[in-house]
């Protein structure tokens, strides 16, 4: 089994003994996850896979594609031959992308949100990946944005966060039909320093594994902090 979790500059996959796997490692692993994932969605009931996951089927040049908003992009997989492409902007989904938009797909249990607020630390082994989990999403947050959070805010709107009354500052990201991510930032004092946490719908777990909740949680925040450093 391996741990995934996104550094700054690109995604780090970890074996089972926490050694950092080489860039060709890495490469071949996510293509034998997109693999699998696309030979796994080639099979499924793909009206069941719509239903369950909040997603529209349509038709496009007499192939059935499947709809899946991601913040704010579109994605568009075909079925049942397997290939993932954005629908509202010309340029190619990132590999980490196309694997967690399958995953969600063949995941989603068909589950509606709770209202049920949960951190990391709550789901399915996040508390042991909670060190890994802070150290590449909430710190890089709080180090990119902690001296003016007014900056977070903005990074976050402008790749598709809405702003939310919580904490100091917020910003929702509804990452998936049934998935909504909340970061949230609180500003530092004399006593005590800047912090942060993200907060998911108790739900998420109906929609993807542990592992994949890291992943699109670590890069959503690299997504931010390189949109701030790109102005």
């Amino acid at each position: 089994m391996l741990k995934k979790y996104a550094s700054m500059d690109n995604e780090i996959l970890y074996n089972t003994e926490g050694i950092a796997l080489s860039n060709i490692q890495k490469q071949n692993n996510y293509e034998i996850a997109y693999r699998k994932a696309s030979e796994a969605l080639s099979k499924a009931d793909v009206i069941q896979i719509v239903n369950k996951s909040g997603t529209s089927l349509i038709n496009k040049n007499g192939i059935p594609h499947i709809l899946v908003p991601f913040i704010n992009n579109e994605i568009l997989i075909s079925y049942p031959n397997v290939s993932v492409s954005y629908s509202n902007k010309d340029a190619d989904v990132p590999l980490w992308l196309k694997i967690l938009a399958l995953h969600y797909l063949l995941h989603s249990k068909g589950t509606y949100k709770t209202g049920e607020q949960i951190t990391f630390k709550q789901l399915e082994g996040g508390l042991g990946y909670f060190p890994a989990f802070q150290k590449r999403t909430i710190i890089p947050l709080i180090e990119a944005f902690g001296a003016d959070l007014n900056n977070f805010i903005t990074a976050g709107e402008m790749i598709g966060g809405i702003r939310v009354q919580l904490g100091d500052y917020a910003l929702l990201f509804k990452a998936f039909p049934r998935i909504d991510l909340l970061f949230v930032l609180w500003k530092g004092d004399e006593e005590f320093p800047s912090d942060g946490n993200v907060i998911f719908d108790s739900s998420i777990a109906d929609c993807l594994t542990t592992e994949d909740i890291a992943v699109c949680s670590n890069m959503i925040a690299v997504m931010m902090i390189k949109e701030w450093r790109s102005k």
